[in-house]
């Protein structure tokens, strides 16, 4: 028995399963870049919290979103190896009051400055407002995760403050770069007219 929707031709599904394939792979590759810079390094446990706090949030959050794939995958993998490297420097510095006060700065940047609204994936009012919320809740378990891990290793606490931090300095870029896109569009569609 065959269900179609009507209001998608065999066209558009292709294109619609191809892309699906496209961000699978290129989830996967990142993925498997981050665990082999983790092998590389001796961090496997900083690759896996980068890799949970980093990209979970983000799925409800969004923030700067690369234009390539290949870019997509140098940037995570540059903002991972920043991340250790400023974990190492910052953990003679980084006591659990700092942690703590860096901390609330990132719930305080996921409150106001997310979800960021990306122009190839459109949402409603109320489906922000569910990202939003489930945002925060995620935001409050990293927090949670982050002191647990601070307490267990200091430096995984740091690895893993670093990169929720990371997720919110892209926010306000991604926030940026959408009204530029916004912009962009509308002068070009004002052009064709």
């Amino acid at each position: 028995m065959h269900h179609s929707n009507p209001e998608l031709d065999d066209k558009d599904a292709q294109e619609i399963c191809a892309y699906g394939i496209e961000i699978t792979i290129s989830s996967i590759v990142n993925y498997l870049l981050l665990l082999v810079i983790g092998c590389l390094t001796h961090s496997l446990i900083p690759a896996v919290l980068f890799g949970v706090v980093f990209t979970i949030i983000r799925l409800y959050i969004g923030g700067y979103h690369c234009t390539s794939y290949l870019r997509c995958n140098l940037t995570f993998c540059l903002i991972y190896i920043l991340v250790l490297a400023l974990g190492k420097l910052l953990v003679r510095w980084v006591d659990l009051s700092i942690l703590l006060l860096l901390l609330i700065w990132c719930g305080l940047g996921i409150w106001f400055l997310g979800p960021v609204e990306n122009t190839n994936k459109p949402t409603t009012p109320e489906q922000r407002k569910r990202c939003h919320i489930i945002a925060m809740t995620l935001y409050v378990a990293d927090f949670v995760l982050t002191v647990a891990c601070y307490e267990w290793v200091p430096y995984y606490g740091i690895v893993s403050l670093l990169s929720l931090a990371a997720v919110v300095i892209m926010l306000p870029i991604g926030t940026l770069v959408e009204r530029r896109r916004k912009r962009h569009e509308e002068e070009h569609c004002k052009g064709t007219d």
